[in-house]
Formats: C-alpha cells, structure tokens, sequence
C-alpha cells in the first residue's frame, strides 16, 4: 500500500511480522504508542486473535486504548488498529467515505463504483467480481478486466468447487498469496495463474446478511504487489459496499425474470397448440432479439449423440438458415465441456475459424446450453455487431430463457430422433416494431424527429461513407457511442467486427494491454500464444475510443502510430503488425483546452478529428424530449410485459421546459422511475421528481440547503428520499451524518 493511502486511516494502524516486530506504522499509531509505558507496549504487540476474540482494550494510568486485531490466511503479518473509540475502525479514509455516500442499487453503477474503490486501493493485472449463491455454490462474473488465464474460459452459473472462491466461501474470510510459487500452490486455480505469469493474488469475500453474496478476486504479474493492509481496507470497503452489491444483484435477476417472463408470456398467449410449437420457438427469439437488440438469435437442437447441430430457429441479420445436420462449431463444444453458458469474442485469435457467425459482420456470440433430465438438449445463441453478447449481464438473461425453453424444445425430440429435418419458418416480424423512419440506413435506433439532430444524423451518414478518423464529441449521456455504432453500421466495414473500448472504465496499468495485446513472454508467463489487443480484434471494422481525453500521454503517442502506420505493436513483439481498421474516437471534454495545457497531444488531435462530429444536447433538442420518452415508457411496458404509460400534457410541458444536465441518461433514470412507482396509467405533472418541477432547479443551493429542501419536501420519509436519490438508506445516513443533518 502506498504511503499517502496509509497515513490517510483515521484511527492508528500497525504492522507486526511474525517475531512481534512493528514493520510500519501511521502517524496516528506513533502519537498513541507513545502514551504508552514499556509493560503495556509489550502487551500490544503480542495481541493475537483467540477464541474468536480479536478486539481489546489496552490502558494504563495515562491513556485506555481500544485495540483490533487483524489476520489474513496466507501471510504471516498481523495489523493493529487503534483509537481511543471503540467505534473508530469502522470509518474509513475520507476519499472513500465520500465514495460511499452515493452508492446506488443500479447493476451497472455500482459494479463501476466497486471497480474504481478497488482501483484506488492498489494496482492489478486481474480483477474478476463475482456473485455467489451460497445456497446453490454457483457463481457468475459481475465484472472481469485484465490478462486472461490459461486454460480458462468464461463459464458463468457454474459450480463452485475447491478453488480459491470455493475456500473464501466455506471459510467468510479473505486470502492472500503474497508469492505464488509452486510449493505455496493452495488451490487448483494456482498453477494456472503461475504458468499464466501471475505471481501474487488476493480474494476478499462480500459478505451480506452473514453470507457470502460475492467476491473480490485480484491478481498480479508482481510479487508481493498486495499486502495486509490492501486485504484489510479491500475487507472494510466490501462490508460497505455489500448491502447495495446485493441489492443491484436482486433488481438484476428480477430483470432477467421479468424480461425473460414478458417474453415466455407474449408467445405462449399466441401458441396455445402443441402442433404450433415451431411458431412460438421462432416468436419467442423474435421478442428476445427485440427486447435484447442484438443482431441475431438462433436456436439449435443437438443430436443424442451431441455430435450434430441443426438450425430450428433464426432470428435477425446476415446469416443463412441452415435446414441440415451440422457437425458441432468448438464454441458450442466448449459449452458442453463447460456444461453451462460460453461466450467470446469471435475476432479473438483463440476463437479463428471456429464458428459459423465469422465473416457475417458479428464480433461477439454468446451460447446458453438448454438442458432437460440433465442432459443438454438444444442451444440457444446470441450474436452482436459489437461486444454486447460477450456479457455477463447478457449470460443472466439467457440463463433464465434457456430454462424456460426446456420444456418446450422437449416435445420435439420424438420427430428428431432419427434425424428428421424440421420445417422451417420464417422470422415472424415483431408486433412492437416501429415504422421505419426515412432516415439513412445504420440510424433507425437513433430517436428524434428535430431539425437539430436529422441534420447531425445526415452529417454522421455522409462521413460514414469515408474512412476518414471521425471525433464525436458533446456532453455526458448525449448518445456519442449510439452514433458510433451508426457510423460503423452505415460504413464500408460494417461486416467487420465494432470494438468499443472505454479509457475512463480500463485501470491505467492494464489500458496498454488492452489496446495493443501482447505476444507470448511479454510478461514472463503470460497466455499461451499472447493475446490479441482490441486494435487488432477490430482489424477490418472499426475501433471506437470513448473517452479519448483519458489517455496517458505514452498511449497516446503510441495510437497516433497506429493511426498514421495502420500498424500495432504489441507488448513484446519484435515487429509491428500491419492493422486494417477505422477509428472513431468520443469525449465530452475540451481537447484543444487539453492540448493548450499540455495534457493532449496536438498531432493526435489533428489525426482524430479529421472530422469532428458534435452531439447536440438534450436540452436544444425540443421535442424530441417527448419522443424519446414515450419511447422508453414503450419499450419498458414491452419488455416488462406491463401496459403502457402515457404522459399527461402537463408532464410534457414539465419535461419540456427542463434544462436536462444529464442529457438522454438522466432522461432514462427518470423514466425508470416513474414507470415503477406511478402506479396509474397516465403520468401527471405531480408524480414528476421535485427539481423537475420547478424552472429554476435550485441551482445557487449548497449541498446541505438541497438536501434539507427534499427532507422537507418528503416529509422526512428517508426511505422515500434515498429512493429519489437512487442511493442506499446507509449512503444517505453518512450524507446525512457529514452534512450535521442526522
């Protein structure tokens, strides 16, 4: 742990090897230990855990000090924390403790904000977030970034067994491998991890309700790289942030189940008749293609000798329904091995050649197997244009469509078994299909009928055409990657793969990486064969930056070689590799701002934004606003199998009138909220958020004054208030506790 973020505890912390010897302290720590007389001293350095006793009181005539001990399996170090309270472990650094005010239940928000907790307690080459079951021992990835694993594959809902997450989870305690070396392997994961090139790892549990509900797994190339006291403040953030990862976990699988249910209900009401059962296999994929909105689902039943494939069902773009019997692709034989859901990349160097979706213009496939009496049955399959199938979030909706597939696929394997040929059926054409709108072709998902935003689509359409490096720029949530995708769907290369990489999201340290791969012993271990970096898995397609502003200046000096050379060298490589591929970059930063600081270089900037490309804000986009809000009421009734919910004229004329600081995501949010809580089918201007409903939101307000204005406004109800905030009621009590408020 570095030393700023050691000295910033505020209470006393100290390191003790295994003679009882201090090896670090804090300035707090010395200022207490100094009260201290010779006799006590010794007493606290030899405190060790007992009986499930780990906390203490030490005192003599001057001071009584209140003293935790704490000990991570696999390191011989102990730390001691001190405070003349007995509650004063529980507060953590200031940067965090402000981190955690805000935390949220939304799935995707809070898996970001655990990542960037983590990121600012140390550095790593791996991070995997898990959720766990305990009842079932199953887990599934919430979040995975960093060098791949050797001899591993993405495998979600599958069995926990004697691994390090299985030992985290019989034992609720975390564990640290200061040096991974081959007489220190403690689980079967080990020796991947050591021939991979990893050399330390740490695995800290969340634990909920006495439970284990996740996760925390961290790897690094370094010895050492993780101490007790990265254990420790990782331990502390997790029982923090524990309540609300759990909570996001329940809206998520209530997502998966609704979305799913919708969509098992829509066709089950349409094909009552067991004669019709092609009819609602090709609906159903219909809806889930349309309430996923990726490319193509396709449905396949396996032979019993699970040898063969033949195509029942295929729903979507630029791929042919096969009506033979198919030799099975690797993808869907890694599934069988795996016995639960697979998905990758289908540019990835280990995935070449191996699957029918190469060449159609998709980069990303997701297969869920479908099982009855516990065997394997049929396999339903997902395919995106960009990285949308190559998604946990994804893998829990098609978990939960597998299952409710089974029984249907069941009732046609009489006809199968000796190798019969279905009829095939054409994809149905969804009822909730918007009219196509005269607009160029790739842009349909884009809403808005506004002078405004046709002119930027026809600009965006126009420069689609060329090569040329486009720079999208314009405020947060405006829908700059929306119109990345557009661009990339209208252009020459649209049957190439579309690879979106996010600076802000990436920790520093793995973003190279990332980008530019690297070969075999870069990193004296490393994947067998190196690993491919998103530069190269776009090579004929496009490579789309989000966040371009974010980039050191040493990645950025090596992207203006890719753009000029059209080549990448990856880490370790002895020449570059010639590269084929279309960049298009966004920020909502000011990058000639940036360049005049010195913080971007004015090359680059020249080279990506050969065309710049600027995203009107919400607020300049008129009604547009009311369209896009009915059409996210729309596709919330649709895919939550509810009815529909209108805006009344005076909540249009609220919408209307509000400056949307937030642009289309805030929007988003809003609708969100009102289609859960309004519980009638027409919106009134009153069900509307309280700042909405004022021309001037309160703008010149202080934090403490804004939030003493919504206790008034709820009526102290401050349940309801961290509802409205979209935070958790403990974010809101420490918000609450600093403000002076509680």
């Amino acid at each position: 742990m570095r030393d700023e973020l050691f000295e910033s505890f505020p209470f006393g912390i100290i390191r003790i090897d295994e003679n009882d010897t201090i090896q670090r302290s804090n300035y707090f720590a010395k200022q207490l230990i100094h009260t201290l007389d010779p006799e006590s001293l010794k007493m606290l350095l030899t405190l060790k855990p007992k009986n499930n006793i780990t906390t203490w009181s030490v005192a003599n005539h001057h001071v009584a000090l209140n003293v935790e001990v704490f000990e991570v399996s696999g390191d011989s170090h102990r730390l001691l924390l001190l405070g003349m309270e007995s509650s004063c472990t529980s507060i953590l650094p200031s940067h965090f403790e402000r981190s955690l005010e805000d935390l949220t239940t939304d799935p995707e928000e809070i898996i970001s904000r655990i990542v960037n907790l983590i990121s600012d307690v140390t550095s790593f080459e791996r991070f995997d977030l898990m959720r766990v079951d305990p009842h079932l021992r199953k887990y599934s990835y919430a979040y995975s970034i960093g060098f791949g694993i050797e001899g591993s594959l993405y495998a979600p809902y599958s069995m926990i067994r004697k691994t390090g997450l299985g030992w985290v989870l019989e034992t609720e305690s975390p564990q640290l491998a200061s040096s991974l070396h081959p007489e220190s392997f403690s689980f079967s994961e080990d020796p991947l991890l050591y021939q991979t090139g990893f050399r330390s790892a740490l695995r800290i549990p969340i634990l909920f309700d006495y439970e284990v509900i996740g996760a925390i797994l961290l790897g690094s190339m370094k010895p050492s790289q993780f101490e007790i006291e990265d254990a420790y403040l990782i331990n502390q953030l997790a029982k923090h942030f524990s309540q609300a990862f759990f909570h996001s976990g329940i809206i998520q699988e209530r997502t998966y189940q609704t979305m799913a249910t919708s969509t098992y209900m829509h066709s089950v009401a349409k094909n009552l008749q067991v004669e019709h059962v092609p009819d609602f296999l090709t609906d159903y994929c219909t809806q889930l293609q349309h309430t996923t909105e990726l490319e193509n689902i396709s449905l396949y039943i396996l032979d019993k000798q699970l040898q063969n494939y033949q195509c029942l069902v295929n729903v979507g773009e630029n791929l042919p329904f096969e009506k033979e019997w198919m030799p099975l692709n690797k993808g869907m034989t890694e599934m069988l091995h795996a016995k639960s859901i697979v998905y990758y990349t289908i540019a990835d160097s280990q995935s070449l050649g191996i699957d029918p979706f190469l060449g159609k213009g998709f980069t990303s496939i997701l297969y869920a197997p479908i099982e009855q009496n516990e065997s394997i049955i049929a396999v339903l399959a997902a395919s995106a244009m960009d990285e949308k199938a190559y998604s946990p979030l994804l893998a829990g909706l098609f978990k939960v469509a597998s299952e409710q597939l089974s029984p249907i696929i069941a009732t046609l394997l009489p006809q199968y078994s000796g190798g019969a040929i279905a009829k095939s059926h054409p994809p149905k054409k969804s009822p909730y299909q918007s009219p196509k709108r005269a607009v160029p072709p790739g842009f349909s998902r884009i809403i808005g009928n506004s002078d405004v935003i046709q002119d930027t689509i026809q600009k965006a359409a126009r420069a689609a055409q060329y090569d040329f490096p486009i720079l999208i720029t314009g405020e947060t949530g405006t829908g700059k990657e929306l119109f990345a995708k557009a661009i990339h769907q209208a252009s020459q290369v649209a049957q190439g793969p579309f690879i979106v990489v996010n600076s802000a999201a990436i920790p520093a340290n793995l973003l190279e990486s990332e980008l530019f791969g690297y070969h075999e012993g870069a990193f004296s271990g490393g994947l067998k064969g190196g690993k491919r970096g998103k530069i190269l898995l776009a090579d004929g397609g496009t490579l789309f930056l989000d966040e371009i502003g974010e980039l050191s200046s040493e990645l950025q000096a090596k992207l203006l070689r890719v753009i000029q050379e059209q080549e990448v060298e990856p880490l370790g490589a002895i020449k570059p590799i010639p590269v084929k591929v279309r960049i298009l970059s966004a920020t909502h930063k000011d990058l000639n701002q940036m360049v005049e600081q010195g913080q971007f270089r004015e090359d680059l900037l020249y080279r990506l934004n050969s065309i710049e490309l600027k995203i009107p804000p919400l607020r300049e986009r008129g009604k547009d606003i009311i369209e896009l809000a009915e059409h996210m009421l729309r596709y919330l009734a649709q895919t939550h199998g509810t009815l529909e919910k209108d805006l009344s004229l005076g909540a249009q004329d609220i919408l209307l009138r509000y400056t949307w600081p937030g642009n289309i995501r805030q929007l988003q949010n809003i609708m969100n909220r009102l289609y859960v809580f309004v519980e009638d089918s027409i919106i009134q201007s009153h069900d509307l958020p309280p700042d909405l409903r004022v021309s001037d939101p309160y703008k010149g307000n202080s934090e403490k004054e804004e939030i003493e204005r919504l206790l008034g406004e709820f009526g102290g109800n401050k349940t309801a208030l961290a509802h409205y905030l979209g935070i958790t009621r403990t974010g809101l009590w420490k918000k609450l506790k600093r403000l002076g408020l509680q």
